[in-house]
């Protein structure tokens, strides 16, 4: 048994007026009843209509729209359209609701008339335009237009073909990512490799926000010039640089060089002590007790531990180093390191850790930065001339940690030269008063009662009197070394740039001074804390 299809109709909206198509039943099935209609003209509070025009209508049944009466009302019911311009003019979204019963469904021209009226008349995206109709994508945001920004002048580009910030892949990682593994400094390139050419220069053109507005392309860019350094050589036309000899390739502020590239497995016996003019790359570890030094890049692939290693441009520890007090490292550039345990640093750059900072001496005359998931410092003194990052700074067993920021290398290390010249001459100061006490006792006693010789009492006075006159002199030493300290102290120049920021905790036991402006931790633990002096204030922003 077939079943027989009844008759149907649509009552909508559509450009100002209430529309209705009826559609005919098949053979034996019901009609369109007028009163049908009229219920459904009362529901979405269309205005009345005369029942014949109704009635006309459904006895024709050709399924096309027909004007009933103007409805102007009846747009309300159609998609709501909200469009977002970026402040800067340059992309625009559309989010949409569906239509209501009765509402006219979303089309090609109603969509691109919203736009129009919000502003939008340069950059529509036809793909996007299409997905929205095709897809009835609602309550969601869209990209729907995008400016086309001016392409600036360039008389020439140099194109480099090697990396030339060799760390910026470690430094712009996130936390739990951090990996030494993913940084080579060493760029080895062979004699007559091309490393770095001009393109073409680029014709100006004019670009266009959303909105229509141009915006003007910048003319008259600055010439680009290739400059070819030390092991390398510029084309005749000057559009080319190449390698005259195998080595290590670095963009530097003369240009393009190759320097000297050694590699060797290890340094050890075999081979010995280092001392080269250009970069060395140990694949494998230093043997304690050797020294390495070049005024090129080192990097070293294993841990090291009691050994002295100087560059004169960066220095990648991919292993770090566990220098059990007697590990010295002078770097340069900038040094990377995945740990710092037990060790003395000086580092005329910035130092970037992946772990851990412990129990060492670090001065650098840039930034100290801990990225990795630990970055923890504790135990040991730290000095940057710039800023301190880190996660954790001490550690639960509270070993006293001392950071010194806002000062440069050189003027720290003059503090602290002066710092330990008044603590040597307060420790020779004790032990002339304590000889000057046992001698006192002895011209008590009558004679040297404490040594098996018998010293003649004009002697020991003497003596006295030479060790009373040395312990004046000391005390004068100390007093007028406290004094150039703090005259030292006042005249510094604090880098009002320079902060501390710990993410997480800082424990007990942690001093942090930005010259002579202390701050000592309470032990505390804090969300995140930060430190700086500004207009000669020590300021601390966090949270308990």
């Amino acid at each position: 048994m077939s079943i027989k299809h009844d008759g149907t109709f649509q009552l909508f909206y559509k450009e100002g007026w209430a529309c209705l198509t009826v559609f005919p039943p098949e053979k034996g099935g019901r009609p369109v009843y007028v009163e049908n209609v009229s219920g459904r003209i009362q529901l979405l509070g269309i205005p009345s209509v005369r029942q014949q025009i109704i009635r006309d209508i459904i006895e024709k049944a050709e399924g096309l729209p027909s004007k009933l009466i103007q409805w102007p009302d009846g747009e309300k019911l159609g998609p709501e359209i909200t469009t977002s311009i970026s402040e800067d003019n340059m992309s625009a979204s559309v989010t949409i609701t569906s239509e209501r019963q009765g509402g006219e469904p979303l089309s090609e021209e109603k969509l691109i008339k919203a736009l129009k009226e919000a502003g939008v008349v340069f950059g529509l995206q036809e793909e996007a335009l299409a997905s929205i109709l095709r897809r009835k994508i609602y309550g969601q945001p869209v990209l729907i237009a995008h400016g086309r920004p001016p392409v600036d002048e360039e008389t020439a580009r140099i194109e480099y073909l090697f990396e030339t910030d060799r760390g910026k892949p470690f430094r712009e990682l996130d936390y739990e990512r951090i990996d030494l593994k993913e940084l080579n400094f060493i760029q080895n390139r062979d004699e007559g490799d091309i490393l770095a050419r001009l393109l073409a220069p680029i014709t100006p053109e004019d670009g266009m926000d959303v909105r229509g507005n141009p915006l003007p392309a910048r003319t008259g860019g600055a010439d680009s010039a290739l400059k070819a350094g030390e092991g390398t050589l510029l084309s005749a036309d000057g559009r080319e640089i190449t390698a005259q000899v195998t080595g290590n390739v670095k963009l530097t502020t003369t240009g393009v060089i190759i320097e000297p590239l050694v590699t060797v497995e290890n340094i050890d016996y075999s081979n010995g002590n280092m001392d080269f003019k250009g970069a060395i790359d140990v694949q494998g570890r230093i043997a304690d007790g050797f020294t390495v030094k070049t005024d090129g890049d080192i990097q070293i692939g294993k841990s090291v531990s009691k050994i002295n290693i100087t560059s004169g441009g960066d220095m990648v520890l991919k292993a770090g180093i566990s220098g059990n007090d007697e590990g010295i490292i002078t770097c340069g550039g900038d040094l990377y390191a995945k740990y710092i345990e037990n060790a003395t640093i000086y580092c005329k750059g910035n130092i970037y850790v992946e772990e851990a900072i412990m129990h060492s001496n670090v001065m650098g005359e840039k930034d100290i930065i801990l990225s990795g998931k630990r970055a923890e410092i504790f135990g040991g003194q730290m000095a940057a001339g710039g800023s301190l990052k880190c996660k954790k700074l001490g550690s639960i067993n509270e070993p006293q940690t001392e950071v010194h920021l806002g000062l440069s290398l050189a003027d720290y290390k003059k503090q602290e030269a002066l710092e330990e010249k008044i603590k040597i001459t307060n420790s020779e100061i004790d032990k002339t008063d304590l000889q000057i006490r046992q001698i006192k006792a002895a011209i008590k006693k009558g004679g040297a009662a404490e040594t098996p010789l018998e010293i003649p009492q004009d002697k020991l006075s003497t003596a006295l009197t030479q060790l009373q006159d040395k312990s004046v002199k000391l005390n004068t030493q100390v007093s007028e070394g406290l004094k150039d300290l703090h005259e030292m102290k006042r005249e510094q120049k604090i880098d009002e740039n320079a902060h501390l920021t710990v993410e997480q905790q800082i424990f007990g036991n942690v001093s942090v001074f930005f010259g002579s402006h202390r701050w000592v931790s309470s032990g505390k633990a804090t969300s995140k804390t930060v430190l700086m002096v500004k207009k000669g204030k020590l300021l601390e922003k966090g949270s308990e």
